[in-house]
Parts: C-alpha cells; sequence; structure tokens
C-alpha cells in the first residue's frame, strides 16, 4: 500500500513541478497553440501537458522498482510518440509521420516486448477466435486505433486526459480485483500524472480557461499507454479483462473517433481530416458550456463501462452478449451524431 500511495504521488508532484518550469520557457520560445476556427479556446495556450507527463512518469518509473519487464521497450514506445507530437504541437507534422510513429510505437510493443493480441475471445458465442498469422496486423490496427481515439476528442479542456484517467482506474480497479500488481503500479504512476495535469487544465477553482493544454504529446502518449495496459491485461492467464470488455473501458472514445471517420469517409474526405463535428463540439452547439459537455460526456462514460464490467464481473453476461450491446450503443450513437448534425 505504501508503495502504491508512493507510485501515485510522486508523479503528482513532479508533474506539477515540471508544469510550473516548461509553462515560462515553452512561452517565451514560441511553443503555443494558437486559436483558429477549429478550436475552442481563445486565448494562445503553452502544450506543454504531454511534455510535463512524460517527464513526471520517465522518473517515477526509473525511480521505482516496478518489476515491469519490458521497461525499456515501453519506455521507447513513449519517448517516440512524445517527441513526434511534441514537434506537431509546435510546427504541424504530416499525417503519414504521425501514422508511422504510432506504427512504430506498436511494433515496439509486438517484438520487444512481446504484446500482442492473439484472440479476441468468445466474440460471437462459439468459442475463442484465435488470429494466428493475423495477430501482428490486428494489434497494430488497434493501437493506433486507440491512440487516434484519445487524440480526436482532445477538443475540450480536460476531456481526453479525463477520459484516460478514467480508463485507467478501470484497468486498475480490475488489476485490484483480479490481483495483477504490475498493472495495477503502471496504471497508478499515469493516474498521479493525469491528476497533477487536470489541476492546470480543467476550469476550476474559477478559472475560466485552461492554463496548459495536454498536446499531441500527451494525447498520443495517453492512448498508447492504455493500449498497453488492455491490450497486455487482456491476453494470456493472467488477463484481468476479456477482449470485449477492453471495448467497454475505452467505449466512449471509440464510438466518437469511429463515427467521425466514418461520416469523413462518406463525404469523400480524408478519416484524418479536421473538422467541427465531434460529440464535444455538437453539445456546446446545443447551448451546453464546456464543463457541462465535459460533464455529459464522462458520465455517459462511466454509466457504459460501468454497466458492461458490472454486467461481466458480477452476473457472468457473456462476452458475445456484451460485444451485441456494444454496437447496439454504437449505432444509436451514430445515429444521434448523424441526425444532429444533420439538421444543423
Amino acid at each position: 500500500m505504501i508503495l502504491l500511495v508512493s507510485l501515485l504521488l510522486t508523479p503528482l508532484i513532479l508533474t506539477v513541478f515540471f508544469i510550473r518550469v516548461l509553462s515560462p520557457y515553452a512561452i517565451k520560445l514560441g511553443f503555443i497553440d494558437h486559436p483558429n476556427d477549429r478550436k475552442q479556446h481563445e486565448n494562445p495556450t503553452p502544450p506543454i501537458g504531454g511534455l510535463a507527463i512524460y517527464f513526471g512518469t520517465l522518473i517515477t518509473l526509473l525511480l521505482y522498482n516496478i518489476d515491469l519487464p519490458n521497461l525499456g521497450a515501453f519506455l521507447s514506445a513513449i519517448t517516440l510518440l512524445v517527441i513526434v507530437g511534441a514537434i506537431d504541437d509546435h510546427r504541424e507534422v504530416s499525417v503519414k509521420i504521425r501514422l508511422a510513429s504510432q506504427i512504430f510505437a506498436g511494433l515496439i510493443m509486438i517484438e520487444f516486448a512481446d504484446i500482442k493480441i492473439t484472440d479476441v475471445g468468445n466474440l460471437l458465442g462459439h468459442g475463442i477466435i484465435h488470429l494466428g498469422s493475423f495477430s501482428t496486423a490486428l494489434t497494430i490496427f488497434a493501437v493506433v486505433g486507440g491512440i487516434n481515439a484519445f487524440n480526436m476528442i482532445d477538443g475540450i479542456d480536460g476531456l481526453s486526459s479525463s477520459s484516460a484517467l478514467f480508463s485507467l482506474t478501470w484497468v486498475a480497479l480490475l488489476a485490484v480485483i483480479f490481483d495483477n500488481l504490475l498493472i495495477l503500479k503502471l496504471s497508478v504512476v499515469f493516474i498521479g500524472a493525469i491528476f497533477a495535469f487536470l489541476l492546470f487544465n480543467l476550469r476550476i477553482f474559477g478559472r475560466k480557461k485552461a492554463w496548459i493544454f495536454l498536446g499531441d504529446s500527451g494525447s498520443t502518449v495517453l492512448g498508447f499507454v492504455i493500449c498497453w495496459l488492455i491490450i497486455s491485461g487482456s491476453q494470456g492467464g493472467n488477463a484481468i479483462m476479456t477482449p470485449t470488455l477492453v471495448l467497454w473501458v475505452i467505449a466512449l472514445p471509440l464510438f466518437d473517433s469511429v463515427c467521425i471517420m466514418m461520416r469523413r469517409i462518406s463525404k469523400g474526405k480524408s478519416p484524418f481530416a479536421p473538422d467541427r463535428e465531434h460529440l464535444h463540439h455538437v453539445l456546446p452547439m446545443k447551448g451546453f458550456s464546456i464543463n457541462q459537455t465535459l460533464i455529459i460526456i464522462l458520465s455517459a462514460s462511466i454509466v457504459l463501462a460501468g454497466s458492461a464490467l458490472t454486467a461481466s464481473i458480477y452476473f457472468a453476461v457473456g462476452d458475445h452478449l456484451l460485444f451485441k450491446a456494444f454496437l447496439i450503443c454504437f449505432g444509436l450513437f451514430y445515429y444521434y451524431m448523424h441526425k444532429t448534425i444533420s439538421a444543423d
């Protein structure tokens, strides 16, 4: 217990420290996110949240022995993503370079950490579906999809980081239930760092705007960390969740990213083309404030993940039924978004 408290407080304190140190230098160096017609904020803001989280968690992982057998691979992958993300935050990197870095990070996870999706569980109700030679390809697809799900919802203060915080909290809870101390430790480290970031990003304590932003360096790294944990936690003999539950843990970011990609493709656009048709854009257009939008989305995330985990763990609802329910919820989400955007 003492170790877990230390793993929570150390990255929290370090992240606060790096936020304080990096912010004035970011402003002096022009490392600023400027407002434009696609963004909700009105003031130039330093996107150093991801860098602060990275340094805070990096030092914590090097200070404490959490028995992560693939620490070198893990740190190499997140370092690559934070570098490319920080460059993108400063002077916009092409989609091809961003995707290449995400694919490479996924390959590091697969080849050097031996973490990959080998089966998708009893998805259809006819037994475990093993992937065989398709394992690597599906893992890369899942990692890139997961990273971009959290990157795409980073459109209002606190949304991507809070969504990551809740996903990590669900993972930590499952790790406690199924006694997986390694996943619990790694989850707690990033929970502490994200909490520190939110103190400076959320519109709380009378603050009218965020002091700092997460940036692509933060959203991509958090997305990758969650992918690392949920993939490793859903495969093998020490799994803490089924592959179907993985979908529910990150349900709303997945719903939003897949939905908007489908709409963009149907219009003949790139799935990565920017627009203002995300859920966090639609709700403010309906009159909700930024904080109200955040609360609505996070509440929906909690209900979705909490209901699925309760159904699976305490009522033994089968994966195939949970998968069908997941598809139904996605269909309802897509219908609402399509109807709302078409009406506007």
